[in-house]
């Protein structure tokens, strides 16, 4: 089953467990996210990807500079860990890291939620299908982007509407203990392939956070780059 019909399979579980006013507060939300203008704002294949360094979650500096000097770079937005699909996203592409590595390239991964996401969520009442979806730590590098600083250089970061705000407080979900501010500000679930020199090669924006890069085709971009 591809990532997309697990993220599908899962929306269904959700749906049919969830009362009605939930159903309404998420489908409301989901609509208010997908009307942002975040496609039109967010870098686009051609364009130069801004440098950035952040620290992963055992506080060791990153930087993209470094991280092209061993290849291209994948990078992709989360949300956090109280996001299933995000949980859902990261199993998959952890399971595709030895092929991506095998095309040379580096997988990273950057979200708002910091160190202390786990923390955040361990006191909530997430349903269970949410808590089946936590991982423990993937095999690459997970970056805190405090305040979404580096998704909004990519033109990707947006403010969640109150409905889903009010989703989370239903869930317990600690938000400003898990990002460490007040913002409630995330990253769109963009993926991003950089090559080495800095220049984005290819560029998956969904504007919906339902949907993910598959690995397949992440394989398939990173296969085309390196036959030029």
């Amino acid at each position: 089953m591809s990532l997309n019909d697990q993220i599908q399979e899962l929306v269904k579980a959700f749906r049919q467990s969830f009362p009605p006013e939930l159903n309404a507060l998420v489908e409301q939300g989901a609509g208010e996210i997908s009307a942002m203008p975040i496609i039109e704002n967010a870098l686009k294949a051609g364009d130069r990807a801004p440098d950035f360094t952040l620290q992963n979650h055992s506080g060791e500096p990153r930087s993209l500079a470094d991280y092209l000097k061993a290849g291209p770079l994948v990078l992709t937005f989360y949300r956090g860990l109280w996001c299933p699909y995000c949980n859902l996203q990261l199993a998959a592409y952890n399971k595709g890291l030895a092929d991506i590595k095998a095309l040379g390239a580096t997988l990273v991964a950057i979200s708002s939620e910091g160190p202390d996401g786990a923390e955040a969520i361990k006191d909530s009442n997430l349903p269970q299908e949410t808590k089946d979806t936590i991982i423990s730590a993937p095999d690459f590098d997970v970056l805190h982007d405090a305040n979404t600083a580096v998704a909004k250089r990519f033109g990707v970061a947006f403010v969640l509407p109150e409905t889903h705000r009010e989703l989370l407080r239903t869930f317990k979900v600690d938000i400003e203990k898990a990002n460490g501010d007040n913002t409630y500000a995330f990253a769109d679930p963009a993926t991003y392939i950089i090559g080495q020199d800095g220049v984005i090669a290819w560029a998956y924006v969904p504007n919906n956070y339902r949907k993910r890069a598959e690995v397949s085709e992440i394989l398939k971009q990173l296969g085309r780059i390196s036959r030029k």
